[in-house]
């Protein structure tokens, strides 16, 4: 071969290597936007999905106040069952300073309802023990048990898509702060003390379990016991786990996961900028409110007597729609 053509078959090579690479590049690209996009078109159907109301209402979402959502863990063991409202937390999402409160309301609490008198709250949810029961049932209760807060959306949850939904987010580490046993025909719940990695299964029935001393509530010295602060403890946790998982390649499995446990009236617009103000918040920026109440026997039977004087000084204020910083969100 001639050394002019050894020569320009040398300087042909790199060529063809970069366009080579070229082209591997720009291939990674396209699937890499395919992706992203495929998405977040799969987030916002499901988003869509999970709200009843997308599409036939307008977004009130104001992002210069407080923005307290009700989540109700329900039991609901049939198809058609309606179930109790199992675990009833209100979170307190301030916009502004990027941080959260969260409060659990014992299910047995002692409640007004209205136009139903008192009752235990967990009923308000359930259709067969009230014919006006459910979820708005339940927001005007605690709105007429904290006066002057407003419950601005709520969040449904079964306990079995709960449980997908963890496993999807990789499990969460929860310290367990005291060995917990229990066991029936279709729960066992064997935990041992101390930091520990749980799988949905395992973390719901740590904040689930009930069956000590305590059960669902106790309150002394101050402080709150019992079931009503594993699930706090859970909640903080799940907070925790998402903050490493808010990326494009991590939310299908997800996504898939809360669109078939959860149902919600946040519009998918508004579920998006509620995402973006807390992108960046973690555990830390959760702040666990005690609920004010007592274990008590009223005709006969166990309820959770709520605290009025203090629900009304002390807890709506941190729940009110107005917040303290004047900053821009």
């Amino acid at each position: 071969m001639k050394t002019g053509t050894r020569g320009l078959m040398r300087s042909l090579r790199p060529t063809k290597v970069r366009r080579t690479l070229l082209i591997v590049v720009v291939t990674m690209l396209a699937v890499v936007v395919c992706f992203a996009g495929y998405t977040v078109i799969s987030l916002y159907s499901s988003l869509r999905a999970i709200s009843p109301n997308a599409g036939a209402a307008r977004s009130t979402l104001n992002l210069r106040q407080r923005v307290n959502v009700l989540f109700v863990g329900v039991d609901s063991r049939a198809l058609n069952d309606p179930g109790r409202a199992d675990s009833v937390m209100l979170i307190g999402l301030d916009p502004v300073s990027r941080t959260m409160r969260v409060m659990s309301i014992p299910r047995d609490s002692r409640v007004s309802i209205p136009g139903h008198g008192y009752d235990k709250i967990n009923a308000t949810t359930n259709t067969d023990y009230f014919s006006d029961g459910g979820i708005e049932l339940l927001e005007q209760t605690v709105e007429a048990m904290i006066p002057g807060i407003k419950i601005n959306y709520y969040v449904k949850a079964n306990f079995a898509g709960f449980e997908q939904i963890i496993d999807a987010l990789g499990g969460v580490t929860i310290n367990v702060e005291k060995a917990m046993y229990y066991k029936s025909e279709d729960t066992l719940i064997d935990l041992k003390p101390g930091v520990q990695h749980m799988d949905g299964k395992t973390a719901l029935g740590y904040a689930r379990f009930r069956h000590d001393a305590v059960g669902d509530f106790g309150s002394w010295n101050g402080e709150e016991y019992g079931r009503v602060v594993r699930q706090k403890a859970l909640f903080k946790a799940v907070v925790a786990q998402t903050s490493s998982l808010r990326n494009v390649w991590k939310l299908p499995p997800v996504v898939r996961a809360v669109e078939n446990a959860v149902v919600t009236d946040i519009l998918p617009n508004d579920m998006l900028r509620i995402a973006l103000a807390f992108k960046n918040a973690g555990d830390k920026e959760v702040t666990t409110v005690p609920f004010p109440g007592v274990p008590g026997d009223v005709e006969g039977t166990s309820y959770i007597v709520p605290d009025l004087d203090v629900l009304r000084s002390k807890i709506a204020p941190l729940f009110s729609a107005a917040v303290p910083s004047d900053q821009e969100p």
